[in-house]
């Protein structure tokens, strides 16, 4: 695990191992680290070396294995730092990620 990410939850998916060169399609929910829900049942597809997703969730998925969920907390320097997200997440704010990684979309 990457500095700046905590691992809270990790159950082993049954398919491949995903690695920073894949895309991936998850589905999430995000959390203030005081635990107040900011999005639930987010489904997406990210590029685990891509730059367009917040690094502390691309972090925190390379390694999983398809059909697994992996709970983990991304430090602020890994998502938002000291801009936050006007009105749903403040500065300087760590967030926790619950991901299940559905499927890898390519190599």
């Amino acid at each position: 695990m990457r500095s700046g990410i905590k691992l809270l939850v990790d159950v082993v998916g049954d398919g491949e191992t995903v690695i920073k060169e894949d895309v991936v399609e998850i589905e999430y929910d995000l959390y203030l680290n005081r635990g107040e829900l900011i999005q639930s049942e987010v489904r997406c597809r990210i590029g685990l070396g891509d730059r367009e997703s917040i690094a502390g969730l691309r972090y925190g998925i390379e390694g999983m294995r398809v059909g697994g969920r992996r709970k983990f907390r991304a430090g602020p320097h890994l998502c938002y730092r000291d801009e936050g997200v006007a009105g749903k997440i403040p500065a300087d704010a760590a967030l926790v990620f619950d991901v299940r990684l559905l499927t890898k979309v390519s190599d």
